[in-house]
């Protein structure tokens, strides 16, 4: 196998330069020599096989709109304080239990996201993925009615679709590519275990009335179709600043268990209360509760 160490952008892709040793990423050799495609990894086909599992339990639904799930202005409201106003702590998948309050916080400027790939992915997979994240990106902004693109030029929004050997190496390379990234960034990155599926960091401002300054998100180059993409519609959602998962909010794919693949409708409306302009990045609880029911009323 091959760890990659010294990176660079090069027409929208992560070409990384490769030395010595892990196990499980990459296109590698096989004891006879020959190639080994990136879908037949051991970290690849342990995430077909959980896919599978998911789709026979009948999660990763692909429905946006559930007919029993009310959406008045009061569940709306309390929906939004849980996603929107509190942090979850706990690594991987699962939940500690333990949360706790923090200001609002979105993207108070124009999102500007560079879509990189690592080198193991192959350009018809580059191709797809850039079609789907572009046409995400359009439903984003349609729900925020905030200025988000795909845009090279100065990003602030960086996704990384990488193999798990890439990853490892983004503690070294990114501060090359991301001048300024935070120490705790790179820590979250480098810490990403198998059963975490996909992660977002983002950086506020210090003063958080500027909202986000930078975000990174972590796509894992090793996932089948339907799990690529509940990653990138979850994760950059999360990056736009619905940052916490509960398992009240139904149906919605801001949470644990899996069920939702896809943005929901209800999902579109959080977004939408979240860029309404009565709120502003660095409001409490307190402050955002009183204009909470006009703000879910006007989502209708």
């Amino acid at each position: 196998m091959q760890k990659l160490t010294k990176c660079a952008i090069l027409a929208g892709v992560l070409t990384c330069a490769a030395s010595a040793v892990p196990a499980g990423s990459t296109v590698t050799k096989s004891s006879q020599g020959t190639a080994v495609k990136l879908s037949e990894t051991p970290l690849a086909q342990y995430y077909r096989k959980m896919q599978t599992s998911f789709l026979a339990q009948g999660l990763m639904k692909t429905t946006t709109r559930m007919s029993n799930a009310p959406m008045d202005p009061a569940t709306l409201s309390r929906d939004f304080v849980e996603i929107a106003l509190h942090n979850e702590y706990g690594g991987g998948l699962s939940s500690s239990g333990h949360r706790s309050k923090k200001p609002l916080l979105r993207w108070e400027e124009p999102v500007r996201m560079q879509v990189m790939f690592g080198a193991s992915v192959d350009k018809a997979r580059r191709a797809k993925d850039l079609r789907t994240i572009s046409s995400y990106v359009n439903t984003l902004a349609r729900a925020t009615r905030h200025p988000i693109t795909v845009n090279p030029h100065k990003p602030n929004f960086h996704v990384l679709v990488v193999t798990e050997g890439e990853r490892k190496s983004l503690a070294k390379t990114l501060p090359k590519l991301i001048p300024g990234i935070s120490k705790s960034t790179l820590s979250n990155i480098a810490r990403m275990r198998p059963n975490h599926l996909c992660m977002v960091v983002a950086e506020p401002h210090g003063d958080r009335s500027r909202g986000f300054r930078r975000a990174v998100a972590i796509i894992r180059a090793e996932h089948p179709d339907q799990m690529r993409a509940s990653c990138i519609q979850e994760e950059l959602a999360q990056g736009m600043g619905l940052s916490n998962d509960c398992q009240e909010v139904w149906p919605s794919i801001f949470n644990d268990d899996q069920e939702f693949a896809l943005l929901t409708r209800r999902d579109e409306k959080l977004l939408g209360m979240l860029y309404d302009p009565r709120l502003r990045s660095g409001m409490t609880t307190d402050e955002v509760v009183p204009y909470l029911h006009a703000v879910a009323s006007s989502q209708y």
